[in-house]
């Protein structure tokens, strides 16, 4: 028999017609023993009439205020008791019909694995990749890997990775059960608490494989576009912080927080950054929060299977090439090159190693500035390459060629 999915859906004033395109893409799915919870979270504006009448098979879960992102997956994930697999999903996302499928696959080839990573591309640029998995870099910045680069195949081998990122990850339901990783923390509004709950899963000996074969097309940010960055940095900055102090091994639970509250303090107290009000907050929230995560460091850290470094390695040698407050990839030799670098150790290619030197090399050299030199060669390099490489390298000209 197939083991059992619940996909949760989690809806924040979604606009009527994004939640039903991902409902139906839900529907089409060719994976039999699954259903859809959709957790309604305090929204302001009501499509559940609309929805209820176009999905009559989806449970619609309606809570009585905004619980943040936490609060509402760890509902949603208590309303689908029974449920081997939960599918996490964002309302801003069409899944391809064979993305659950794939997922459980790669999960029941191994009983270690606690959780799968889709193959998640832009909506609006479906070429370029917006997350297979998750990376953890230097002093715990976190970021989607693949995140920005053009899709050649070099993603295409089922890896294990730091973890997923539950805009669109499938997750043994047993893992959220006390004794277990458990929920998500609540006190992470929105932003970083994927993170956490990745790396105190991986400390305690779970692992994370990535599905390369399930699709997922999503919409980067589309509830938060409309705020100003400094909302999203605010939440991403001090959850980071805490999710550091709570989950990292006691030298670099110390000496990364006091390396970023240094940076804070110093863009606080300067009159020429633009930051200073919201590194200030973030210095005194953090400030007010630590007695608080302190008890739930020794809770974590006594559970601890794993060091650090054994955890970080599946970050290593990752690199985000991406813009978060324009919400745009970064069109550079360099994410070019090192998505056919990547390509080439995966595949050993020899195509995909001589499209690589030939960019490497350039990238290396001061004739990139010169713009015919950059057009000819970039010319000569991607003949044969699929169109979307080579409107991605169009876009190099324009940045690059005017430098």
């Amino acid at each position: 028999m197939q083991p059992s999915v619940c996909t949760i859906v989690l809806n924040y004033n979604a606009p009527l017609e994004t939640m039903l395109k991902c409902l139906e893409s839900l529907r089409a799915q060719t994976y039999d023993n699954h259903r859809v919870i959709l957790v309604d979270n305090g929204s302001s504006v009501d499509i559940l009439d609309e929805v209820a009448a176009a999905h009559p098979d989806v449970e619609i879960v309606t809570l009585d205020r905004n619980y943040g992102f936490s609060g509402g997956i760890n509902r949603g994930v208590a309303k689908a008791a029974g449920a081997d697999y939960v599918y996490l999903l964002n309302f801003d996302t069409v899944v391809e019909p064979g993305c659950v499928s794939e997922m459980v696959a790669v999960a029941e080839g191994d009983p270690g694995i606690v959780g799968v990573a889709p193959k998640i591309l832009l909506a609006d640029l479906p070429q370029i990749f917006d997350s297979v998995g998750t990376a953890l870099g230097d002093n715990a910045g976190a970021f989607n890997q693949g995140i920005g680069q053009p899709d050649v195949g070099q993603y295409d081998m089922s890896e294990r990775v730091f973890g997923a990122c539950f805009g669109a990850a499938l997750i043994r339901r047993r893992a959220f059960e006390p004794g277990n990783v458990g929920p998500l923390d609540e006190s992470y509004f929105m932003y970083f608490e994927d993170f956490d709950w990745c790396f105190r899963a991986n400390l305690m000996g779970e692992k994370f494989f990535t599905a390369p074969a399930a699709v997922v097309h999503h919409e980067h940010s589309a509830s938060v576009k409309d705020k100003n960055y400094s909302f999203k940095f605010k939440l991403i900055e001090l959850n980071l912080l805490r999710t550091v102090v709570k989950d990292y091994q006691r030298r670099q639970a110390v000496e990364i927080p006091l390396l970023r509250l240094r940076t804070h303090l110093r863009h606080a107290t300067s009159r020429r950054s633009g930051s200073a009000l919201v590194s200030a907050r973030i210095i005194f929230e953090f400030l007010i929060d630590l007695p608080r995560l302190l008890p739930k460091r020794w809770e974590i850290q006594k559970r601890r299977r794993v060091r650090d470094l054994d955890i970080l390695k599946y970050s290593y040698g990752e690199v985000p090439y991406f813009n978060p407050s324009g919400y745009s990839p970064e069109y550079t030799l360099d994410t070019l090159s090192t998505a056919y670098r990547r390509l080439y150790t995966v595949t050993g290619e020899e195509e995909a190693l001589g499209v690589w030197k030939g960019l490497d090399a350039l990238n290396k050299s001061k004739l990139r500035f010169d713009r015919a030199v950059l057009t000819r060669r970039l010319g000569q390099l991607l003949v044969g390459q699929p169109k979307h490489v080579l409107d991605f390298a169009a876009k190099i000209k324009a940045v690059d060629g005017d430098g």
